[in-house]
């Protein structure tokens, strides 16, 4: 009965008039896979696909952060470990709940002098040249930003404040999952290895919970072993 209330609220949310769960059936997410082959995996399988997804996003966050700027950016480390709920975006993936289904963040900032400013208008023609789609959105303030999706569905924007900072958030594309317990996994073995200094002082906050990383450095995904290798958080 819950499976058949969620279907509905689906279709209700997409304004599609089907029956049934016809709205979702074989809804592929981010990664080609359907809601009833992900959900049929072990939670130590979706650990291990979560942890994919997550260096997944990392890898294009480096990749567009040396594109901008080379030097160190600013961010709240444990930021974008934890998945947010695809519900969250808005309908990305058909017959998305609040329970079945993920996606990673990111958002780094860093300030610029006049040596180290990229404009907006530089990015924008370097997405152009990769053959994107930019969108421009206004903003208060007279402030500006970009936004564009690449063709394997992750999503970036960038902003310039107009006051020496620059902006660049991204996130992943949605796969189902099971949610709550997905994302206590994940929250637990953050812990252990917080508590187990699994990474020394790289990733340790200032005051104000930010730490500065050059690109390419980031916070790794808890190995699942976490509590058994740190267990003093675990009892």
């Amino acid at each position: 009965m819950i499976r058949v209330m969620r279907c509905v609220a689906a279709v209700l949310t997409v304004g599609v008039m089907m029956t049934g769960c016809a709205a979702n059936e074989g809804a592929r997410d981010g990664a080609g896979m359907t809601e009833e082959e992900s959900l049929s995996k072990s939670l130590e399988e979706q650990y291990a696909l979560a942890g994919e997804r997550y260096d997944a996003l990392y890898e294009r966050v480096t990749a567009m952060q040396q594109d901008i700027y080379g030097g160190e950016w600013r961010t709240k480390t444990s930021y974008g470990v934890i998945p947010g709920s695809g519900f969250a975006l808005g309908g990305k993936l058909v017959g998305d709940t609040r329970d079945n289904s993920y996606f990673y963040s990111s958002y780094r900032n860093y300030v610029y002098d006049d040596s180290t400013h990229v404009t907006l208008e530089d990015v924008r023609q370097m997405w152009a040249k990769r053959g994107w789609d930019v969108t421009e959105v206004p903003m208060a303030q007279g402030n500006t930003r970009l936004t564009v999706t690449d063709p394997d569905g992750y999503w970036y924007e960038v902003r310039d404040w107009n006051k020496g900072e620059f902006n660049l958030a991204m996130h992943s594309p949605v796969y189902w999952g099971d949610y709550d317990p997905l994302t206590d996994d994940i929250y637990d073995r953050l812990m252990a290895e917080d508590s187990g200094r699994a990474h020394g002082d790289t990733f340790d906050p200032d005051e104000d919970d930010y730490v500065q990383l050059l690109p390419g450095v980031y916070r790794p995904f808890p190995a699942w072993d976490a509590l058994e290798k740190y267990p003093s958080v675990a009892e």
